[in-house]
């Protein structure tokens, strides 16, 4: 942009009001002060586009096997946030061969700082999908490219989220249902969710269970290995090794889940969500164990109030002098997965000379171009452009 800029907010607001009509080869636009475009290039030497590292399917090592399903097979529908859609694909019914359309929530990443959060939130998550109360994952999404891991898709159930939905009776077999929950997944499998609120919470019509999505801020008890431990990601490799180093992990302070239920019962009967504005670490189950709690006039149940508090109280009472879980390796059945390999990339120094590092990016969008090989894309058309009835695949290719 002419004239240099304090910050680059005022670049980018002019770039926003230009990003829709530039054609998909632009690699580069000069604009005016007054945020006119003079001039755009296409030449790729100005392409920085990551080329994502996304890993073969063999490296997550799950015994019993899982589907998968190319990314060019899925059907878009709508895009919550920014790395996860709603999509649809054809299967096999389960009880014939016939085709059968699927809907499912499809997560991937398509930037470097994500490689490490989404492995850790897939094998994690995989190793979990068994459990009555947890969604489970569908397929890992592969490349259509070189046949790489670029995600995950999770059954879409209806409904909407508990915090959503308030025209449901608030059962107490939930309740129930969500305590056991916790129990099975920091005792026996020495996890923590770490984000249990009721915005993460579905209930599965066909069961009548209370079901629990999203683990990317949950960790491994005691060791602090999982999705949100993001400077794990960075850390330096050992020099025996080209994995990164173990050594490097610090424990975190894991949010409890025993305190994040209690809030959650508490905002499901009262409606009172202003106790998630706090800091949590100063967040005490006192805060609302010493008050009345006052059933809101939208909220239906299916049970006096004073039975889910005495519900939740036994509960509490029962992991206060149960055993304790403090080192994921102490439950039963602790759960555990691969470490991923950063691979190696080549870049060349301002002296001309080549050099080998690890790297998420091993190779520029520009460079794999230039050498006449794929990319994965992820360009897509604005949501908001696309009118009628649009066929949009994940992969950006618009069909009519």
């Amino acid at each position: 942009m002419d004239e240099e800029q304090e910050t680059e907010e005022v670049a980018f607001e002019h770039f926003k009001k230009h990003v829709d009509g530039l054609g998909r080869d632009v690699t580069l636009i000069h604009l005016a002060p007054d945020g006119c475009i003079i001039s755009v290039s296409t030449d790729l030497i100005n392409d920085v586009t990551e080329c994502v590292y996304y890993p073969q399917l063999n490296l997550i090592q799950l015994s019993a096997g899982v589907r998968t399903i190319l990314r060019s097979e899925l059907r878009e529908l709508d895009r919550f946030i920014g790395n996860v859609d709603l999509v649809s694909y054809q299967a096999e019914s389960d009880d014939s061969k016939a085709s059968v359309t699927k809907t499912a929530v499809f997560k991937y990443y398509w930037n470097s700082q994500f490689v490490g959060k989404i492995w850790d939130e897939m094998n994690l998550w995989l190793r979990l999908s068994h459990h009555p109360n947890i969604v489970p994952i569908d397929r890992l999404v592969l490349d259509e490219v070189q046949g790489g891991v670029v995600g995950f898709t999770t059954i879409f159930i209806p409904g909407g989220t508990l915090e959503d939905n308030v025209s449901r009776t608030f059962k107490l077999k939930w309740c129930k249902q969500l305590m056991a929950l916790v129990d099975d997944l920091n005792l026996r499998y020495g996890i923590a969710h770490q984000d249990i609120v009721p915005r993460n919470l579905l209930v599965d019509e066909s069961t009548d269970n209370i079901m629990l999505f999203d683990f990317d801020y949950s960790a491994q008890i005691g060791h602090g290995r999982g999705p949100l431990f993001l400077s794990y990601w960075y850390a330096k490799p050992s020099s025996s090794s080209s994995h990164l180093s173990t050594t490097n992990l610090e424990v975190r302070d894991i949010r409890d889940d025993v305190r994040a239920v209690v809030f959650t019962i508490y905002e499901m009967i009262t409606r009172d969500f202003h106790f998630r504005e706090e800091d949590w670490e100063k967040l005490d189950v006192s805060l609302i164990q010493d008050i009345e709690w006052v059933q809101h006039p939208d909220v239906t149940l299916d049970h006096p109030v004073a039975e889910y508090r005495s519900l939740l109280n036994a509960w509490l009472k029962t992991r206060a002098e149960g055993k304790k879980v403090t080192v994921y390796t102490d439950a039963p059945e602790c759960i555990d997965w691969p470490i991923l390999e950063m691979p190696i990339g080549e870049y060349t120094t301002s002296t001309g000379a080549v050099r080998q590092v690890q790297t998420w990016t091993p190779v520029d969008r520009s460079q794999a171009l230039a050498l006449g090989k794929k990319t994965v894309e992820w360009r897509r058309p604005k949501q908001s452009t696309l009118k009628g009835d649009y066929h949009l695949l994940a992969t950006g290719e618009l069909l009519d």
